[in-house]
């Protein structure tokens, strides 16, 4: 088989090609969800996504092979880098074991370097043939997260509620950049990403908030999504971007009492201190995913060497909500 070596830039009729790509190769993985092609489009718009970081293996112009990445401020130990995310590292089940992912991930790393890339990140299943193939390529494990699902929280009393995320979109972005600004793994919310998260995708999360007055005092965001669990699929709200003013248990119960689906779930690190009352709350550890740095600079080895924080983890990197 003749393989054409490029980037996204050269792949024709992109989006049908990764749409196909992406169910074919993740098709029996733990945790993926099938996609559509509205989903792939709104993705291939995801802020800091450049065509030629994103690698490609062609053959008879058929995408066989591919590694997505996008650019980002990401928080390690207590600062901001300019980090590269890689993503939805996917080959054809019929051109497995030719060494296309070690090519295409080496090829991404040479296109990153002249960017003054400080470290490049990705999530993986640490049970997975991937790990270790993502650990001889020089990546470090930083966070161990777990996929949490269980059923929805009743609810007692007046909850938060569903907000518009265009009205309230830079309240609601500035608490969430409150809460998380010191966990390892988080990209601030710019007005961008902000759109691209809460207002652009195909099936729109539902954003919750309890409102003090004029003043956001809660929110989180739930996605829908069907997930392969154990086997089956799972009809999901997934919860992303919990914040409050004050994270009480009682709060937490309020938040995921809003899901508009009977299941919740939502990937947190073991580390986190909500992860005990999640647990509390009847949502049990389904999976696990790991994230893992390639450090490029001399700075962003020193932080990974000097602090270690809970990690926030990318839903969308993740799981694609």
């Amino acid at each position: 088989m003749e393989y054409v070596l490029t980037d996204f830039s050269e792949v024709p009729d992109l989006p049908a090609q990764v749409l196909r790509l992406q169910n074919l190769a993740f098709a029996d993985y733990e945790g993926a969800m099938e996609v559509e092609q509205p989903w792939v489009e709104w993705y291939l718009n995801r802020p800091g996504i450049a065509p030629e970081h994103c690698q490609a293996v062609l053959a008879e112009d058929a995408l066989v092979s591919q590694v997505i990445c996008c650019i980002q401020p990401v928080r390690l130990g207590t600062e901001l880098f300019r980090c590269a995310i890689i993503d939805s590292v996917a080959t054809d089940p019929n051109h497995r074991r030719q060494g296309l992912a070690r090519t295409l991930m080496q090829r991404a790393h040479d296109s990153l370097r002249p960017e003054s890339i400080d470290a490049v990140l990705l999530y993986t299943n640490p049970e997975g043939h991937p790990y270790s193939f993502y650990r001889r390529l020089g990546y470090r494990e930083r966070g161990r997260a777990s996929m949490l699902i269980g059923p929805r929280p009743g609810r007692s009393g007046h909850g938060p509620g569903p907000v518009d995320a265009v009205q309230h979109g830079v309240a609601l972005s500035n608490l969430i950049n409150r809460y998380h600004a010191h966990h390892e793994g988080f990209s601030p919310l710019s007005d961008e990403l902000w759109r691209w998260h809460k207002v652009d995708p195909p099936s729109r999360p539902t954003v919750i908030a309890e409102l003090a007055g004029s003043r956001v005092a809660a929110t989180a965001s739930f996605a829908p999504a069907t997930l392969r669990v154990g086997g089956e699929e799972r009809d999901v709200s997934v919860a992303s971007d919990i914040a409050a003013t004050e994270m009480t248990p009682e709060c937490m119960k309020s938040l995921l009492s809003s899901a508009p689906t009977e299941l919740v779930a939502l990937l947190v690190d073991d580390r986190a201190p909500e992860r005990a009352v999640l647990a509390e709350l009847g949502l049990r550890s389904e999976l696990a995913e790991v994230s893992m740095v390639l450090p490029f600079s001399e700075a962003a080895e020193q932080a990974l060497e000097e602090h270690v924080a809970p990690w926030y983890v990318m839903v969308e990197s993740v799981v694609g909500v």
